[in-house]
């Protein structure tokens, strides 16, 4: 695969500044009816909704330095507003394919771009290794306050590598079974999808895209009813079902590994009774990572770790709280495999 241009200039100079963005917050999950603070993203909206891209990454050409201008925007489309063509290139540069038992039904990523890398490599192993996606399903925490506690569009997404079209059907049923409202300017505003959005396209170019905004606001049984929504779309289709989800915040590496050893262990053995205790020192949206092993468990998926670091560990710097004056995010990449 040929480097992008510019992809090691950018990391040395950018690594620093985007580790100590971190996450200014997350979605309250001790207190369900508090205000939602925004996450701080790793890379800020994008003036337009498509700038030039800096070629694909395994594309053959005679100079890394030529770029490819994207293809016009779309009005009928969303906006992918925290997009950045070299961040991009750099993560798709950084990831990797992952061993997996089986073929991969579900997986998880994070939304913080400090470890967009890690979402490069969740959608590149599962296109890999999947034989056949009509429909990549992506389910994603709120971040923001607003009227609606479930928020999905029918509408798809302008991309530097051209249109991700979405499957109105998947979102119907999310309308109709359960309740979730149109809401296109929440569905653009919030990170935790349109982040991932971009290596969608990279990666499942022929595939539809429907995405649901959960909000922290929503009763307990939600991840039951999430899951046995996934579910009954995965009769219907091929789909692979992507989680947006960060883990640990707002903690010093020791403990913050010491959180996630307790919801690694948490997550393989599917002990949804303990995740649905998780705060934000595990898992910014444990209703978000009990549906995926809910999830997981109709499809008769096994669950298995594929990665796991932190905002400092993916920048190869040292500890320094001064850097990290509210601690550290924690990232895992996981899948649920077949058989």
């Amino acid at each position: 695969m040929k480097q992008c241009n510019a992809v090691k200039a950018f990391l040395a100079a950018a690594t620093a500044a985007v580790l100590c963005a971190g996450c200014a917050g997350s979605p309250a999950v001790t207190d369900r009816t508090a205000p939602i603070t925004p996450e701080i993203s790793a890379v800020q909206p994008a003036e337009t909704a498509a700038g030039s891209y800096i070629g694909e990454p395994d594309a053959a050409a005679e100079s890394e330095s030529t770029a490819v201008t994207a293809p016009a925007a779309r009005s009928d489309l969303l906006r992918c507003d925290y997009y950045d063509d070299k961040g991009f290139c750099a993560n798709i540069e950084r990831s990797v394919v992952y061993e997996t038992g089986a073929e991969p039904l579900c997986g998880i990523a994070p939304h913080h771009l400090a470890a967009g890398h890690f979402i490069a490599g969740m959608y590149r192993t599962a296109a890999e290794k999947r034989t056949h996606t009509d429909t990549v399903v992506l389910l994603a925490p709120m971040h923001y306050d607003g009227e609606n506690t479930l928020v999905t569009s029918k509408k798809g997404w302008n991309t530097a590598l051209g249109a991700a079209e979405c499957d109105t059907g998947a979102a119907e049923l999310f309308i109709e079974r359960l309740g979730a409202k149109e809401d296109d300017g929440m569905m653009q505003r919030d990170h935790s999808a349109s982040t991932h959005i971009p290596f969608i396209r990279r990666y499942f170019p022929a595939a539809k895209v429907v995405c649901l905004l959960v909000s922290p606001k929503e009763p307990p049984d939600i991840s039951e009813r999430l899951a046995d929504a996934l579910y009954e779309l995965s009769e219907r289709k091929d789909c692979f079902f992507a989680f947006s989800i960060d883990f640990s915040h707002y903690l010093d590496p020791d403990e913050a590994d010491s959180h996630d050893a307790e919801t690694l262990e948490a997550v393989l053995s599917g002990d949804t009774e303990k995740i649905s205790r998780f705060t934000n020192a595990n898992v910014d949206t444990p209703y978000c990572l009990s549906a995926f092993v809910q999830l997981s468990r109709h499809l008769g998926a096994k669950p298995e770790k594929a990665d796991n670091s932190n905002t400092y560990r993916v920048g190869n710097l040292p500890y320094d709280r001064s850097l990290f004056p509210e601690g550290v995010t924690s990232y895992f990449v996981f899948f649920a495999t077949s058989g």
